[in-house]
């Protein structure tokens, strides 16, 4: 992979993106679209600020030309060389006033008053400096006696810690990032606190655009518990509040905040699709400056696709081919597919499964799919294929199942429906009105295939039985999907949106 583009401080991009724990070190989804973005727009000019958890990754794409820097911020790297101590407690003095402050009289929106309170003190100070001063222990102190006496303080302690040192970090690294004329982060959380308070500094336009509802991730995580797709904030509100510990209700309050934060500072607000943008309002977004601007594909690619796929259903007419396109990890629900693979392999036992996406992104998953296929009986009915090219993997499906326990808006049900591939989907993020159509959409389109509950492989082995039998079914299904993306799923249609809302961005200020 090429090395970062070289810096360029004076010459402002025209806009500049922030993705968190994504491009360009992981394939699909959100790194898709940037890809889509900084490619297909070579007249604009791009910046790009990653935030990750720690250094280390491969990249998986090539930089385009028109990316004229790219920056890492790491939640958890060292201090940089100590400097100025004498600045630093300087710094600090102001700080820590300001802190007690905020502590005895709290501003009616803490979150912008703390993060206002270590914007002032981050870029000035390293963090460890900050943390093992003893009026920070004495604050610490005053805070746990305050909100959580009745949890053991060491957990506190390190709680409180790891809530406050990514904060620092992004807030530290913010001064030195190249000029945009316009600010535009892929989420809320961590790369939305990036691009606000940036864009803020800069005087400049924040744009947030959402793939998924970050904070309702976040406290997904931290429950520790399936859910839905349809779970709403209040239920999960609700749960936190009987079931959850205090200080992990600490880290649910503080995405909840950080994600208004970034809702409350964003001039415009995209969302992928309509539950998607609902849900958004349940955290704080404010509704009237939401759009709805889904994902996109270029269709003219998959022409060839579609030819090709003719040919091999003409020469292998008895062929059952269920495909999967994706990465083996959990969130994929891999191993849903193989208890549905079994149900269809007792009903067609003809059928194959072609699973194409990598497995290195979670190793130990993919062995606990291998393990399961075992288990299952199916070596002689499932391959493995790893990553594959749309070219060579589409001809092969006859149809395609997408057996996922959360997503967005998926590319690769895009890609499969413009290949006019019938899909099985779980009823998550947007596949349901992908499938079945939205509201407003032309008329006569039809189903592109079929929507289950997720985990349910029963339910998904039957759906997949009913389109594998029945070769006209399938080509009915995939006439309509490919005719659900000409009409409001085209790659041109999402950058003349981002253009057009760039432009008017920009014309803000």
């Amino acid at each position: 992979m090429p090395e970062a583009p070289a810096a360029s401080p004076t010459a402002p991009a025209d806009v500049c993106l922030y993705v968190e724990g994504a491009y360009p070190y992981v394939r699909g989804g959100v790194s898709t679209w940037v890809q889509q973005i900084l490619t297909e727009l070579p007249d604009l000019t791009f910046h790009i600020v990653h935030i990750g958890a720690q250094p280390g990754g491969v990249r998986q794409y090539a930089f385009p030309s028109n990316l004229r820097e790219y920056r890492e911020i790491f939640l958890f790297a060292k201090d940089p060389a100590t400097g100025d101590l004498r600045s630093h407690h300087e710094v600090l003095a102001r700080g820590h006033e300001a802190l007690a402050t905020f502590t005895s009289e709290p501003p009616a929106d803490p979150m912008a008053g703390f993060i206002d309170i270590l914007a002032g003190i981050a870029p000035h100070c390293p963090f460890e400096r900050f943390w093992q001063h003893p009026k920070t222990w004495d604050l610490l102190q005053d805070w746990y006696l305050r909100y959580h006496p009745r949890e053991v303080f060491v957990d506190y302690f390190w709680n409180v810690r790891f809530l406050i040192e990514p904060v620092w970090r992004i807030l530290a690294a913010l001064s030195g990032l190249p000029p945009a004329r316009v600010h535009h982060s892929i989420s809320t959380g961590y790369a939305g606190l990036a691009a606000a308070v940036t864009a803020q500094q800069q005087g400049k336009p924040f744009l947030l655009s959402e793939h998924g509802i970050y904070v309702r991730e976040r406290i997904a995580d931290l429950l520790r518990s399936s859910w839905s797709g349809g779970s709403r904030p209040q239920q999960l509100a609700d749960a936190a509040s009987r079931t959850v510990p205090a200080l992990r209700r600490l880290w649910i309050d503080f995405f909840a905040a950080l994600g208004d934060y970034a809702y409350q500072r964003a001039g415009h607000i995209t969302s992928l699709f309509r539950r998607n943008a609902e849900l958004a309002c349940e955290f704080g977004a404010p509704a009237e400056r939401i759009q709805i601007i889904p994902n996109g594909v270029k269709l003219d690619a998959f022409n060839a696709i579609r030819y090709a796929r003719v040919g091999q259903r003409a020469s292998f007419p008895a062929r059952q081919c269920v495909g999967f396109l994706g990465r083996v990890s959990p969130i994929k629900d891999v191993k849903n597919l193989l208890r549905a693979a079994r149900v269809v392999l007792d009903q067609l036992p003809g059928a194959t499964f072609l699973i194409a996406g990598p497995t290195d992104e979670d190793p130990d998953y993919h062995q606990e799919c291998l393990e399961l296929t075992r288990t299952l009986q199916l070596e002689d009915r499932v391959r493995y294929a790893g990553p594959m090219a749309l070219t060579e993997a589409l001809p092969e499906f006859d149809v395609m199942a997408l057996p996922s326990l959360s997503e967005g808006l998926p590319f690769a049900l895009l890609e499969c429906l413009a290949a006019e591939v019938p899909c099985v989907t779980t009823d998550v993020g947007a596949c349901r009105e992908i499938i079945e159509g939205r509201a407003g959409e032309a008329p006569g389109i039809g189903f592109a295939g079929r929507v289950v509950p997720p985990g349910d492989a029963a339910a998904l082995g039957q759906a997949l039985v009913a389109l594998l039998q029945d070769r006209s079914l399938q080509d009915q299904l995939g006439s309509a999907g490919r005719r659900r993306v000409e009409a409001g799923y085209t790659e041109q249609a999402v950058l003349d949106a981002y253009r057009r809302l760039y432009a008017a961005r920009e014309n803000t200020l």
